[in-house]
């Protein structure tokens, strides 16, 4: 994605401006006790020499301006951020505060010049010098701001300086103003740098966060919206190992509508595809725990990871996704399992351990399901390590062909049973 700015001061893009915006105000603090002490200093070395008066109104001018640049810099650390936060009332706010404070060092090069003290006016030069330096780095993000402090601050002292008529205060003054003019030039240099690290800045995490989404998308199944085999198998071999480390139970339920072709002669692919498409966004609506994952491994294959889950919470998953599509009824005239739309499933569930692999409970919870198509569709066949035995003295089969279950074994308990027995498909 190319980011443009629009005009030379950089205020083209808002992003930009956001980083200018934050960054003054970051280094607002520096600016404001940098002020404050060096203009108490100030007003201590040249106590003696300047008049007290017009020493005390500088000095009172000086706490104001800060108090009021302090408050500005409260209100905008407290101000929330969103549609409302106007960065140009902001900008104009700081540009405002710089402004007044380089007027206010500005009037310290009058009425704090001391026409018979060479060294006192080399002292204050020095000082209105150094102000405009350290300026720099601490004005320059924001246009404008290094200009309305420095100009004010070096050109009243320059033109002291040249009014005093002989050749020292002459190249004083001329050096003064070269400086100012150089800090200018730096000023703009510094801003330019910025602009342009803002806007790498803001092109790095553009492109990060493209990549991230990329990223999403090829693990995204484009016509249901769910997982697809990609992230699937991603995450069952990350599970397979987590449960193979903590000694925990891991299921893998494979489910398949139910004479799909049929469905898709009959009533046409775009017909089909809304067909997969809802019943991949009822299974998913379907999962409660959040490490829990259903993805479209196939044309009309599914499977769903259950870590931590045994056959017996599998089973009731499978079972509650079952009647969940059945509640939808969606008609399948097609179909002679039924009348409607339904689905096979298959399960396996097991603790992994050294001699097996995760890719044995996918197709082990395939085999499973295969097995419940050729017994007659729209009914959870179960195979794996897990307590088949509960199973077998709870469950009986319904009309339909589902397994029936008794509602005090329907668990999903990382360790609601004793793992390492095993039962053949056909419970």
């Amino acid at each position: 994605m190319e980011l443009n700015v629009q005009d030379s001061s950089g205020f083209g893009d808002q992003n930009v401006i956001g980083a200018q915006i934050e960054q003054c105000y970051r280094q607002l603090p520096i600016s404001l006790i940098v002020n404050l002490v060096n203009g108490l200093v100030l007003a201590g070395v040249l106590w003696e020499a300047a008049d007290t008066d017009a020493l005390l109104i500088w000095v009172l001018f000086l706490f104001l301006i800060t108090g009021i640049r302090f408050l500005t810099l409260r209100a905008f650390r407290a101000a929330p951020r969103g549609a409302q936060f106007s960065h140009d009332t902001w900008r104009h706010s700081f540009v405002i505060g710089a402004c007044a404070a380089g007027v206010l060092w500005g009037a310290a090069g009058v009425i704090l010049f001391h026409p018979d003290s060479f060294p006192h006016q080399v002292f204050l030069a020095f000082v209105l010098g150094g102000m405009v330096a350290g300026a720099v780095p601490l004005l320059s993000s924001v246009d404008r701001a290094y200009p309305c402090f420095a100009i004010p601050a070096v050109l009243p002292i320059s033109i002291q300086m040249l009014l005093a008529g002989d050749r020292i205060h002459l190249i004083m003054g001329l050096l003064i103003a070269i400086f100012g003019v150089a800090m200018l030039a730096s000023s703009a240099q510094v801003r330019r740098l910025f602009i342009d690290s803002a806007n790498l800045r803001h092109k790095l995490s553009t492109s990060i966060e493209t990549g991230q989404a990329l990223e999403r998308m090829v693990r995204l199944d484009t016509l249901t919206g769910i997982a697809n085999r990609r992230l699937f198998e991603e995450e069952l071999e990350k599970e397979w190992r987590r449960a193979e480390r903590d000694n925990d139970a891991l299921s893998v339920i494979s489910a398949d509508v139910d004479h799909f072709k049929e469905y898709n002669d009959y009533y046409g692919h775009l017909a089909g595809d809304r067909c997969l498409a809802r019943v991949a966004q009822t299974m998913q609506s379907a999962l409660s725990r959040p490490g829990d994952v259903v993805a479209r491994i196939g044309g009309e294959e599914f499977a769903f990871l259950l870590p931590g889950t045994t056959l017996i919470g599998a089973r009731a998953v499978a079972e509650l996704i079952r009647q969940r599509i059945l509640e939808l009824n969606m008609p399948h005239e097609a179909s002679p399992t039924a009348g409607q739309i339904t689905l096979s499933f298959g399960i396996a569930s097991s603790v992994p351990t050294s001699t097996s692999a995760s890719a044995d409970l996918l197709h082990a919870s395939d085999l499973a399901m295969y097995d419940a198509k050729r017994r007659g569709r729209n009914q959870i066949m179960l195979t794996g390590t897990s307590v088949c035995a509960s199973l077998k003295t709870a469950q009986g089969r319904d009309p339909a062909g589902s397994v029936q279950h008794s509602s005090n074994h329907v668990l999903r308990s990382p360790r609601s049973a004793e793992p390492g027995r095993s039962c053949q498909p056909g419970l």
